[in-house]
């Protein structure tokens, strides 16, 4: 196993200079000429930095986030998750910084990025934690670039990462169950498309309709897919509202569509639960004081976030030498926006 000596001397320059560049130190200034030539070093030799145990200070965590400010604020479910990581992560004496997929966009493992402080990052991370879904090419070249990643949030699977998340599938047929049991059978979806990955479905559509069709009881004109936002909720549920035969039920892909959804039935002065029953997804804070409260689906992302910390000291230590799927339960939380027919 190569040292940091002969990185240094490879590269001709100082053992200090390989340290503090590989430990991405904001406060040195440096050449991106001399980043470049560090950086080739480490990947001629195949350096590794050592950790010494009980030194979890030493270790760096890289959180990808594929998410924008914009989803942020309409669905505060994503910055809900991250900030629990970050604290996670925290508690176990380990630093973290998290990037944007627009900081990651460009990145690749050519000769020409090496000089990249993002790249430095994310190479010399002891591990990446990546928060929803990303493109394949995407996982593939941080892959090549760092050998531990955890998927966090991420319904798309495969055997080659570590995958944190909630049980998708039962937390659509926990909904669906619920209704059924009111007695609705004309059930409405609204629902949103990721935005960041291209063509891909978002799960509780797929479940929706395999469930639904199982049942019998699938109408594809109660399928309305936009965005999450309140705006997108309001624009799918007057369209729902606009036809002739309308569901008793509606399921919204998350509490802010559900909020543009309520806001749709008042001007059509209809009557949340009496008219037409609305559950929602994610149980936002506000979900409770909504008129009347909204029932919901709790994920808790407190445990989403114990449970990825918990698969990144497993890799960290050296514990397994295989890709693992943690599936977490999800709970429905009854109020007052649902009724039995």
């Amino acid at each position: 196993m190569s040292t940091i000596r002969e990185v240094a001397k490879l590269a001709g320059v100082s053992i200090t200079t390989v340290s503090r560049i590989l430990n991405n130190d904001e406060t040195f200034i440096v050449s991106k000429e001399t980043r470049k030539k560090v950086m080739e070093a480490v990947k001629k030799l195949k350096y590794e930095r050592k950790r010494r145990k009980g030194m979890n200070s030493q270790v760096k965590i890289s959180i990808i986030k594929s998410f924008d400010e914009r989803t942020e604020m309409e669905d505060p479910y994503f910055i809900s998750l991250k900030i629990d990581l970050e604290r996670e992560i925290r508690k176990k004496g380990m630093k973290s910084r998290t990037f944007s997929l627009d900081d990651i966009k460009n990145l690749n493992n050519d000769k020409e990025n090496l000089a990249d402080g993002n790249f430095i990052y994310l190479s010399t991370s002891d591990a990446i934690l990546i928060i929803g879904e990303i493109e394949d090419s995407q996982r593939r070249i941080l892959k090549n670039i760092n050998k531990n990643i955890i998927c966090v949030d991420a319904y798309s699977t495969d055997n080659i990462f570590d995958y944190i998340k909630f049980d998708t599938r039962n937390s659509v047929a926990l909904i669906l169950e619920y209704l059924t049991g009111l007695n609705h059978k004309k059930i409405g979806l609204l629902v949103g498309r990721n935005q960041f990955v291209k063509n891909l479905i978002d799960f509780r559509e797929v479940h929706f309709k395999e469930i639904m069709e199982s049942l019998g009881l699938f109408n594809s004109s109660f399928l309305e897919v936009g965005e999450f936002s309140p705006e997108s909720g309001y624009l799918m549920m007057k369209k729902l509202l606009s036809y002739t035969e309308i569901p008793t039920a509606v399921f919204c892909g998350n509490d802010s569509i559900a909020m543009g959804a309520y806001r749709a039935i008042r001007e059509k002065n209809l009557k949340i639960p009496s008219d037409i029953s609305v559950i929602g997804f994610n149980d936002l804070k506000l979900s409770q004081y909504m008129t009347p409260p909204l029932t919901t689906v709790r994920i808790d992302t407190g445990i989403i976030a114990i449970e990825a910390v918990n698969s990144l000291t497993e890799l960290l230590n050296g514990e397994r030498n295989y890709s693992k799927k943690v599936y977490l339960p999800v709970e429905l939380i009854e109020r007052g926006s649902c009724q039995k027919i």
